[in-house]
Parts: structure tokens; C-alpha cells; sequence
């Protein structure tokens, strides 16, 4: 067997393999997983926090015999190497950057091949402790979108910036003991919710839809929530809106009550996309319509229209329909659903 080695660097490259395995993140540390031995060897700084690490969780994951902590300051790379004399061929994950790469190469009298991250498959069955955690950020996230609907009804929405409302959306998610964002919070006005991935600036809500995709981490784990909701006076504009968000909210419902284990993956964004076609607006559905998550906000198995996964018992997935009108708006319902042994679940106590 060839050793694997997982790497986190300095490089700013947030690497959850180690959040899986030890339930912290070294901003330096090193995996090596050998046939009967894996080998965590961290900087001394986060050294003494392998006294709170589950040993037997850890064996558990990866089926090794032994697991060996190593305190390293200086020359972590070459440590690496020094300790890797199984095979003649040494695996890096494909996170690591070119430098860091170049540095393995040059330093090892090894072939260095690159794989995707080792844990990838594993981490597409949620543990029950995962499970937990996806459970609580999505409540967290809820309390968030009830308090954002909370300032709609008083009217305090009105004349706020894009800006104040993530900022009050980050606050919120703090308050309701979330450690972070998943990512970085999207609330766009009108126009703005048809760009992809809109940055909140400086604009002023006042009357229109809003869009507002966001998640919170609990304990390092995400989760995914987006809504489309109408702000103040109810003009024209609004019927429009209307019929776009009741087919969007069609869709949804269809791509749920299809989700089952042992379905394949495409089924359910095929009865997402068909209810959006025959409302007559299947050409403004340019976005998939779901995805996995967990530690990331973004999880393999990575789903596309001629996706072959199949949804098996205890994955974690969003379903995301919507409808995209370009220069005008976008119209959007996420939640997180839960796959159990014959039916899936949403846990999110928001209605749509």
C-alpha cells in the first residue's frame, strides 16, 4: 500500500479531513496513513490537545490498527518522508497548493502522486454525531430567518443596506451560539439577486423581493438555507413574483416528496426541472438542484443533470430549485433534507 499523506499548510488552505478525524483544526499539521498505522503528526502548539482526541473514533474511520501522535516544530516535510518507508510512491491529497507540492517533490526520493481527498467517500454517510451537529445549524439558521422576518414585520427592514442585514445575519448566528458562517451570507435586492453569488453592498431595501442564501457552522458543521420573500408594497411587480415563487415552491415539493434512498440523484432534479418547465419557465433554471453537505457547504458526491449517484440511507443533501430571470430576479427555496432507511426528512421549521 502506498502512504498517503494529508496535508495542511500555512497557505490558508482549511483542510476538513482533520475536523472529521480529531474534532479541531491545526492551522499546521500532517496525516499519514500507512497499512497498519496512521501517523498525526501536529506543530507542539496543538500537541497537548490530542489528549481530548477519541482514539477509537479515529480507528473507527479509518479501519488502522494503530494511531501515533508526533510532535514536530522544524522540518515537518522532511519528518514526513523520514517516517514513510512502506512504498516507493507517496499520495498527496489535490488540496495542497503547487509550492507546497513542488517542495514534496523536490525533498522526496519518492514518486508523488495526487488523489482526491482520502476521506471523501467516508464522509458521504453522516455519523449520528454528524447528524447532530447539521441539526443544530440548521435550528440556528432558522432562529436567524425568523428574527430577519421579525424586522420585516416591524417595518425595520425598510431603508436598511444590504450590508446591515448580513451584518445583522452574522450577529444573529453568533448569538444563537453558531460559530460562523458556512459561507459568507447573500442578501441581494431585486436586480442584485440575479447576479450569481452577489456580495451585499450598499443597496437600500425598500420594495421588492429579497433574496437572502446563508448558513451557520455548529461545531464545524454547515448548513445551507435560502428564501425569496417580498418587502413592503404589493405592486404589479408582486403578481409577477408571485407566479414565479408559487412554481418555484411546486418544484420543491416535487423534488421532495420524489427523494428517497436507493433513487438515483437525477431523478430528483429531473422532477424539480420538469415542474419547472411546465410552468413555462424551464429556460431561467440554469442552476442544479441540490448538493451534499457537512463539514464543507459543498460535499462530494458532486450532482449533476447525468449525475449516477444514487441517494443511500444517512446522506445529507439541500434541494435548491429556482427560477432565474437575468437583470431582473431570482427566485430561490433551499433546505437541508435527511435521508433515513425509506424516507427523507427536513428539520427546517420555516415555511414556504
Amino acid at each position: 500500500m502506498a502512504t498517503i499523506i494529508i496535508t495542511d499548510t500555512d497557505n490558508w488552505i482549511i483542510n476538513n479531513e482533520f475536523n472529521y478525524l480529531l474534532w479541531f483544526q491545526p492551522s499546521l499539521g500532517w496525516i499519514i496513513i500507512k497499512k497498519h498505522c496512521i501517523n498525526i503528526i501536529l506543530d507542539s502548539r496543538y500537541f497537548n490537545k490530542k489528549e481530548c482526541v477519541d482514539i477509537e473514533s479515529i480507528k473507527h474511520k479509518t479501519w488502522k490498527e494503530k494511531v501515533v501522535f508526533t510532535k514536530s516544530e522544524w522540518k515537518l516535510i522532511d519528518c514526513i518522508l523520514d517516517q514513510s518507508h512502506d512504498s516507493k510512491t507517496k499520495k498527496v491529497e489535490d488540496n495542497i497548493t503547487l509550492k507546497y507540492f513542488g517542495q514534496l517533490e523536490k525533498g522526496s526520493k519518492h514518486k508523488i502522486e495526487v488523489i482526491t481527498p482520502y476521506f471523501e467517500q467516508k464522509r458521504i454517510i453522516k455519523q449520528s454525531n454528524e447528524q447532530t451537529k447539521i441539526k443544530q445549524a440548521i435550528k440556528i439558521i432558522d432562529k436567524v430567518f425568523f428574527a430577519v422576518q421579525d424586522l420585516k414585520k416591524t417595518w425595520e427592514l425598510i431603508w436598511k443596506t444590504e450590508k446591515e442585514i448580513r451584518a445583522f445575519i452574522v450577529n444573529k448566528i453568533l448569538e444563537f451560539w453558531g460559530s460562523a458562517e458556512s459561507f459568507e451570507a447573500i442578501v441581494a435586492f431585486w436586480k442584485n439577486s440575479a447576479i450569481p453569488h452577489h456580495t451585499a453592498g450598499d443597496t437600500i431595501i425598500w420594495d421588492g423581493p429579497l433574496l437572502i442564501d446563508m448558513g451557520a457552522v455548529y461545531q464545524w458543521y454547515c448548513s445551507d438555507f435560502t428564501r425569496t420573500f417580498w418587502v413592503w408594497k404589493k405592486d404589479s411587480s408582486y403578481d409577477e413574483f408571485k407566479k414565479i415563487y408559487n412554481a418555484v415552491a411546486k418544484a420543491y415539493r416535487k423534488a421532495f416528496q420524489i427523494s428517497q434512498p436507493w433513487l438515483k440523484a437525477t431523478l430528483i432534479d429531473t422532477a424539480a426541472r420538469n415542474s419547472i418547465i411546465d410552468a413555462w419557465f424551464g429556460e431561467y433554471f440554469t442552476h442544479s438542484t441540490w448538493h451534499w453537505v457537512g463539514l464543507n457547504i459543498h460535499e462530494a458526491p458532486w450532482i449533476t443533470m447525468k449525475s449516477q449517484n444514487i441517494i443511500r440511507s444517512w446522506m445529507v443533501f439541500t434541494i435548491e430549485p429556482g427560477i432565474y430571470i437575468p437583470w431582473k430576479f431570482w427566485v430561490r427555496i433551499e433546505n437541508i433534507v435527511f435521508a433515513w432507511e425509506g424516507w427523507v426528512e427536513c428539520f427546517s421549521e420555516v415555511e414556504f
